[in-house]
């Protein structure tokens, strides 16, 4: 072993290296490189060290036999499988192959040891986070409540082993243990190396998490108080701190590598990139680069980990952080995977990658092809060259890696000198092996090896002549002295220019030469760098502090409205940004918004020109205002407490309740029901009846009153880790190409769908249709069932609770068909009878849906037809009004029972199991249900009655509007409590209680009060316009250009089409018939490939094509727009099966059609 690098050299046991370092709190990341091995050869993971029986007591969980081992030590990967000391394993992972790196992430504070993949499969670049491997490894020598349940896992393990030397519960006695990174080796010949790519974190201990969240709640105490009662000092210098952080527009965090995939159980490996050209430069130099890659710089990835791509990987350059340069791959041109599995998180560069154009800059980069000088650690540094001392010769190969790829281009004979001249550069391998590329007469230009790789390691080269690089810069310094017209290395010259022949021993001296070579090429390209934020510079905290307090309120509304309408705002423009993170915002876009919203301020949204979505977007919020915005300048310091408010709630949220004590209290509950089950009346929350009972001041009440002060991403990253953790476990198949046992089978028959919903018989409609089949199939299931969220290799990252099996189509299940079953479902929910009446008697068309009038137009309502509920208006007389708001507020319970409305409980559940499962697992559901009466109930947002009768139902609004104002004339009782009792809204609220029962099968509806009705509503059911600007802002080409005429023609007919045609072209490509909201909720990005079976005087005979499982099209090379308008709008309407995998033989052809 050579501090990196471990070797087997005898097959006598199973051997383990011990890292130098061991690990008792915080999270830590490194990553092991597998040179050579037999396939289940080689353990990674952590151990304790163990003790000699002569030791005594305070020994390992572990025994020690002496040199022989007959087990792996510790917990760790081997293989396609996860393994520890007692010798149990289970499937886990990948296998793994000579040349793949695993990366260990060994989280103390949280319990976990994670895995991650980067590897080649079949020619493709696989990388993939594999989840938790084991969990509850508690280093303080007990087992520790709460480290984990094994949701978040794929049934992780426990840790903990029982025994004389095992973890127990501590009973008052804590051993503390460490854990130390541990290599496993068993065949002569195994070799891996410990790559120099690592991060380390402290973490955080309880005691910040618990002020973190006292913190947050005294804020949101805050916002209970009177306008004038100040913010506390240190908020207020936090958010001073914030807002000339967030104006430098310099610190970028990300998510790496070593973030694992809990993002709010793992919080120690974020991190904060630095964007600025001077730090990125020094990274750059680091690594040896010939010309500096700035932040937003794009880049192709041409070889990754000790490879050469098959295919290039496409990324943007973060920043720099810590001398490395941080990137995140954007683009990845691979059927296998999917970057929302491991592959989209930021991670950086070693000195090894970046040669022999392993990243190529695309288009013009933005550090403008200045040079940047080579750092001596890059170059010979023996003044007299190399010596060939390996009796048979040095090698030369044509990489820097011993590869197959690395072509043998000669040998250099035993005793040749080879000139300091002829060494053109100096590098260290991924494998930790130092390598010169050399010139050597006849063979060129090639890469030799410093050491024999494996066996006894012998030296293939000396240096002569050897100098340190400081001998040589002293040396370089001493010669230049002696000569009066030669400036002296690193200093100026005559001429004002700084010496380019200067020795650079460090990488920040590199940068700060760069970076004046970088400003006189700016300006001799007219540009001129400046702060383009200095005109909101913020003088002093006082002044700070003064703009915080003026722009507190605007427009005589309440401070927590005002911060609000400015929370809206900014996640408006966050949607239209890469990332999606309202917290990482940048400042520059949201100061254009605001600007472009203070000058239509007043102006009709129809009368507002051109601009951005993210600019009309923030306008429209913010004409909530008024038509009078109060400064700008305001405006964004107040938008950066927000952001230092919602950085703290990030961390805090997992810890603060949304459910008040009283709701489970039927005495402090009173009217609104509190007390009652699930099927609570308080889901509705009348208002009138809220208005009589005292709402305690709790953490929960203030959550919920400052609910729209969180950003939208910060209250999704919130239930994405929820939804995580409450996923069912699913253990591996032994074959990692098939799908586990768990992932039980669907049979969907949709040909015979089709034919019972085109029949007028609604029996045949009710038991064959596509949502009635995936009911019968699913009678028997459990929650528990539906809430697996398994990603299948090759599958494009689609998470998925069962497997799709199309009856008589030839089709495989890779997630297509699993999309198209939700699609065709909810599609068969909303599609009206000859009647027009929901066919399948789950939603029917709203009142105003059916009389055309109104706002919500296209919304459905519950299907209650023959249900009667029992309700008492105002002009009863005998009994009082708190007797009447009692009955009424509990009168969905007192429906009259008969067999269509028990049918119709039944289906509206089973919908609401269908669109939480499609929900979890990142399918849009197409479905109009209205705001009022089951968005907002369903987030406790306190929906309007007046209000939510409106949308459904505008005449009925209307009549009983009439109604109070005639009561009002004629002094008679007051009849604000019949707009609770509508017998509409009565029969909402009712089959509300069984779709909200559905959905909590599914999902941890306890937190959905923590969001307004209009984010639930957008989070299940995504846009519900096709956005065309959105689908070309991630669209990928292969085989075509952006300019191509084919492609003009297709965004503009894409453009000419009807939202109904619109969606089954979505339908056509994806499965799916709405996008997601914004760019960064999309898995996968749109392809466009050209059609190479069909070219030339084919191409205008032959229809586009689409893999719905991949989210590609396969485009034939049209030669006229009207051409591609046909044959595409041919494809979209007529395509009835999906026939693209195998040819069906003829009895699934049969039972695919046989009758009814």
């Amino acid at each position: 072993c050579d501090g990196r690098t471990a070797t087997c050299i005898t097959a006598d046991g199973r051997g383990t290296a011990f890292a130098a370092t061991g690990f008792t709190k915080g999270a830590h990341y490194w990553e092991v490189k597998i040179e050579q091995a037999d396939v289940g050869s080689i353990f990674i993971g952590v151990a304790e060290k163990p003790s000699l029986p002569s030791s005594g007591g305070g020994g390992s969980s572990f025994g020690f036999d002496g040199n022989k081992l007959g087990r792996w030590l510790g917990m760790g990967f081997v293989n396609f499988r996860a393994t520890y000391t007692a010798g149990a394993e289970r499937v886990y992972g990948a296998h793994c192959h000579n040349g793949d790196t695993v990366g260990v992430l060994l989280d103390c504070d949280a319990g976990r040891i994670s895995f991650f993949f980067d590897g080649v499969k079949y020619g493709e670049h696989i990388l993939n986070d594999l989840g938790c491997a084991f969990e509850n490894n508690s280093p303080f020598g007990f087992n520790a409540d709460g480290c984990g349940s094994g949701g978040a896992g794929q049934g992780a393990p426990s840790g903990a082993e029982p025994g004389r030397g095992g973890r127990f519960p501590s009973n008052g006695a804590v051993r503390l243990k460490a854990l130390w990174p541990v290599i496993g080796l068993r065949t002569p010949g195994d070799r891996v190396t410990m790559s120099c790519k690592w991060m380390t974190s402290v973490g955080v201990d309880g005691t910040s998490t618990l002020r973190n969240v006292m913190a947050v709640d005294q804020i949101l105490r805050r916002y209970e108080q009177p306008m004038s009662s100040p913010l506390p000092d240190w908020f207020v210098d936090e958010s001073y701190k914030e807002y000339e952080r967030w104006r430098s527009g310099r610190w970028l965090r990300a998510q790496s590598r070593g973030s694992g995939s809990h993002p709010l159980g793992c919080i120690g490996l974020d991190v904060d990139v630095d964007t600025s050209p001077i730090a990125c430069a020094s990274a750059c130099a680091s690594l040896g680069l010939k010309t500096a890659l700035l932040s937003r710089d794009r880049v192709a990835i041409k070889r990754s980990a000790g490879r050469m791509l098959e295919l290039s990987e496409e990324a943007v350059i973060l920043g720099a952080c810590q001398g490395r340069l941080y990137y995140q791959i954007v683009s990845q041109k691979s059927e296998g995977g999917a970057l929302s599995e491991g592959g989209g998180r930021a991670w950086f560069w070693d000195e090894s990658e970046v040669v022999d154009g392993g990243i190529q800059v695309i288009g013009k980069g933005l550090g403008l092809s200045v040079e940047l000088p080579l750092l001596e650690r890059f170059k010979c540094s023996a003044e007299g060259g190399l010596r060939i001392v390996y009796s048979g010769g040095a090698v030369v190969r044509s990489d820097l890696e011993i590869i197959d790829g690395s072509a043998n281009i000669g040998t250099i004979p035993h005793g040749t000198v080879i000139p300091r001249a002829d060494v053109l550069e100096r590098r260290i391998n991924s494998c930790g092996v130092v390598r010169y590329k050399v010139k050597y007469e006849s063979i060129s230009q090639g890469w030799i090896s410093s050491k024999i790789r494996g066996g006894k390691e012998e030296k293939i080269v000396e240096l002569l002549s050897t100098l340190s690089p400081k001998e040589r810069h002293d040396e370089l310094d001493e010669a230049s002295s002696d000569e009066d017209d030669e400036p002296k290395p690193g200093n100026a010259k005559n001429d004002g220019t700084e010496d380019k022949t200067r020795a650079f021993l460090c990488a920040n001296d590199v940068a700060r030469y760069w970076y004046s070579e970088y400003l006189k090429a700016m300006d001799d390209d007219a540009q001129v760098p400046s702060d383009n934020n200095a005109e909101w510079a913020v003088k002093d905290r006082e002044e700070f502090k003064a703009l915080l307090s003026s722009a507190s309120s605007y427009s005589g509304i309440s401070e927590v409205q005002s911060d609000s309408i400015l929370a809206a705002a900014v996640s408006a423009i966050s949607d239209f940004s890469r990332s999606g993170d309202a917290v990482e915002c940048s400042f520059s876009d949201v100061t254009s918004a605001f600007l472009f919203a203070t000058e239509v301020s007043g102006e009709k949204d129809e009368d507002i020109g051109d601009a951005s979505d993210a600019e009309k977007s923030a306008a429209t919020v913010l004409k909530q205002l008024g038509d009078s915005l109060p400064p700008i300048k305001a405006m964004l310091v107040r938008v950066s407490m927000l952001r230092a408010l919602n950085r703290r709630a990030h961390f805090a949220l997992p810890w603060l309740p949304v459910t008040p004590a009283q709701e489970n209290s039927s005495i402090l509950g009173g009217l609104a029901g509190f007390g009652a089950s699930p099927e609570r009346a308080g889901r509705s929350k009348p208002l009138t009846a809220m208005s009589q009972w005292i709402q305690c001041p709790t953490v929960a009440t203030r959550m919920r009153k400052c609910r729209r002060l969180f950003f939208g991403s910060v209250k999704r990253a919130h239930l994405d880790s929820l939804l995580l953790a409450t996923t069912s476990p699913t253990p591996l198949s032994h074959d990692e190409y098939e799908l586990p046992r768990e992932v039980r089978t669907v049979r969907v028959n949709r040909l015979k769908a089709r034919r019972a919903m085109d029949t007028k018989s609604a029996t045949s409609k009710k038991k064959f249709s596509v949502f009635s089949q995936l009911q019968h199939e699913m009678r028997g299931w459990s929650g528990a069932a539906l809430r697996r969220g398994h990603v299948a290799k090759g599958h494009g990252g689609q998470k998925r609770a069962f497997k799709v099996k199309l009856v008589g189509e030839g089709v495989n299940d890779y997630s297509g068909p699993y999309r198209e079953v939700f699609t065709d479902a909810m599609g068969e929910v909303v599609e009206l009878d000859d009647t027009g009446h929901g066919a399948l008697g789950v939603l029917d068309p709203s009142p105003n849906h059916v009389a055309d009038i109104g706002e919500g137009r296209e919304l459905f309502v519950f299907a209650s037809r023959g249900a009667k509920s029992t309700v008492m208006t105002g002009s009863s007389t005998s009994v009082s009004t708190e007797e009447i708001g009692i009955r009424n507020c509990f009168a969905h319970f007192l429906l009259d029972r008969h067999e269509n409305i028990r049918e119709t409980e039944e289906s509206v559940q089973f919908l609401g199991r269908l669109a939480g499962t499609a929900c979890r697992h990142g399918i849009p559901v197409d479905l109009y249900l209205p705001l009022g009466t089951v968005w907002k109930p369903l987030t406790e947002d306190g929906a309007d009655s007046a209000q939510a009768l409106t949308e459904i139902d505008m005449l009925a609004s209307k009549q009983l509007k009439e109604k109070e104002k005639s009561a009002a004339r004629n002094a008679s009782r007051s009849v604000c409590i019949e707009w609770e009792s509508q017998s509409d809204l009565v029969l909402q609220r009712h089959l509300l209680n069984s779709l909200a029962d559905g959905l909590s099968n599914v999902l941890p509806m306890e937190i959905m009060a923590l969001f307004t009705g209009e984010e639930l509503r957008d989070f299940m059911c995504g846009n519900p316009e096709v956005d065309v600007d959105l689908l070309r802002r991630v669209v990928e080409y292969e085989g075509y250009e952006e300019d191509d005429a084919v492609i003009s023609y297709f965004w503009e007919t894409l453009q000419e089409m009807s939202g109904e045609e619109r969606k089954l072209f979505l339908q056509f490509v994806w499965a799916r018939s709405r996008l997601p909201m914004k760019e960064s909720d999309f898995e996968a990005p749109f392809k466009i490939i050209r059609d190479l079976k069909n070219n030339d005087d084919e191409a205008d005979d032959a229809l586009p094509s689409a893999s719905t499982c991949f989210f590609s099209l396969s485009l034939p090379e049209y030669r006229s727009k009207d051409v591609l308008r046909r044959k595409l709008l041919f494809a979209i309407k007529n395509v009835t099966t999906m026939e693209s995998d195998y040819v069906t033989n003829d009895a699934e052809i049969g039972e695919g059609w046989r009758g009814m």
